[in-house]
């Protein structure tokens, strides 16, 4: 069960399932997974469509929306479209019978639910915060979302020790399994050695510093470009690279008018989406992951790889792979100061940043083959097949289904309420008739 289209890039959350999967059907010749995704296509529809696996898209949205206060014409509008997927999840699931049920990311738990009205086992892959890091609210509040996917699941597994430790509050102690993202190494190099498209950076650039991500507030580029700013006042030059497309019409021009006002702007290219993004990666000298806090950091891990300081928050998984002073360096979201120092410890020493930058590949390696591996995660969800589920009482399919039936009852233009009505007051009329007296005393009782 996917949670999202792609429509511009497969974030990586959807890469950390397809390397999953990738992982299961090169260990066991006998699996077969199906793909229940998000309509309408994009690319992890794509995706999957190159790998020639199997899949049903569905519209549907989630139980995390976009701002806490939503209008309620928009939660209506969006909870029809859920309701009539999940009815259509589990006739499908009803008719392939999984012998299990794998949830990827928070966002959407109607894959769950079909899985627990029909008994079948079901784990759920948490890969983010959620509030945190992409600002998304809980429609039921944080507490109650990460205590019902903890009863929906027979096993839950995080991409951090971070998340781990997060939900665990609200599990009952639960066990909760970690599993890092995994990432080719071999290829990751094939990439990082063509040639970028454009120039990452301009003539006499200082310290050269790539980020690659979404171009968000919440992702933190604006940070780095205050910490150049900052750094061209004390005399030391730096430039960014700043990789990722941006969902906000406006946000690059945004950024742009911050570095002029910074009076960096010859120093901050922006190269938007790329494909690959790793050849700009690799022109650069050290790498930053500005966000307040990641549940992970897979850029982060593919920075060190490539031999790249990582400069990450000291919040979340990403302080998980990097060795503040060994492998690069850690700061503090709420203190901007922090980053400037962290950069200016490398410009002007090419030592170190080679040194801390082999010191982060053979760490990274490390982490990749660490004990938190797919196939680790792939032995526990083996061993839910076959086993006991929780399942949902039987009311729960007959609720699921009543939106669906209202829906059907205002197509007819209200023919389906004028009938009832009418039905109950012809009936109503027939009591008056036969017991005029005791239907006045009812009415007046009432």
């Amino acid at each position: 069960m996917n949670h999202s289209t792609a429509p511009i890039n497969l974030g990586g959350a959807e890469r950390s399932l397809i390397q999953l999967v990738q992982d299961w059907y090169d260990r066991d010749p006998d699996f077969e997974a199906v793909f229940i995704t998000k309509h309408p296509r994009g690319q992890f529809i794509k995706a999957i469509e190159e790998k020639g696996w199997a899949f049903k898209s569905y519209r549907y949205r989630g139980w995390t929306i976009p701002q806490v206060d939503a209008p309620l014409a928009e939660k209506t509008y969006f909870a029809r479209e859920d309701y009539a997927s999940t009815q259509q999840i589990i006739s499908f699931m009803e008719d392939r019978r999984p012998d299990l049920v794998v949830t990827n990311s928070i966002v959407a738990p109607w894959g769950a639910f079909a899985a627990k009205v029909l008994g079948i086992p079901h784990a759920w892959f948490v890969r983010e915060y959620g509030d945190l890091d992409h600002g998304l609210a809980f429609q039921i509040g944080r507490e109650r979302t990460f205590r019902d996917i903890g009863l929906l699941s027979e096993a839950v597994f995080s991409n951090s020790i971070a998340v781990r430790d997060h939900i665990a509050q609200y599990m009952d102690d639960k066990p909760i399994q970690v599993v890092y993202p995994k990432v080719d190494v071999s290829s990751l190099a094939e990439k990082a050695a063509a040639e970028p498209d454009r120039a990452p950076f301009g003539t006499d650039p200082g310290l050269k510093i790539a980020v690659v991500g979404r171009l968000s507030d919440t992702k933190g580029q604006w940070r780095v470009v205050d910490a150049i700013g900052a750094l061209d006042k004390r005399g030391i030059r730096a430039s960014a690279c700043l990789i990722g497309s941006w969902t906000d019409p406006d946000y690059d021009v945004r950024l742009m008018a911050r570095a002029r006002a910074a009076g960096v702007a010859d120093r901050i290219t922006i190269v938007g989406e790329q494909e690959n993004p790793f050849p700009f990666v690799a022109a650069a000298d050290v790498c930053v992951t500005a966000s307040s806090i990641e549940a992970f950091g897979r850029t982060t891990l593919e920075y060190m790889l490539l031999s790249k300081p990582a400069i990450v928050s000291v919040d979340g998984g990403g302080a998980e792979l990097v060795a503040d002073g060994e492998t690069g360096a850690l700061f503090t979201p709420d203190d901007p100061e922090t980053l400037v120092e962290a950069i200016a410890g490398y410009a002007g020493d090419p030592g170190k940043v080679l040194a801390h930058g082999a010191a982060a590949r053979e760490r990274a390696i490390r982490m990749t083959e660490h004990e938190y591996s797919n196939d680790a995660a792939i032995d526990t969800l083996t061993r839910l097949i076959g086993g006991p589920a929780y399942k949902l009482p039987e009311i729960a399919r007959y609720w699921f289904a009543l939106p669906g039936l209202y829906s059907e009852m205002m197509k007819t233009g209200g023919q389906t309420t004028v009938r009832f009505v009418a039905t109950r007051v012809k009936g109503r009329l027939r009591n008056l008739a036969k017991r005029p007296i005791a239907v006045v005393r009812r009415v007046v009782g009432r």
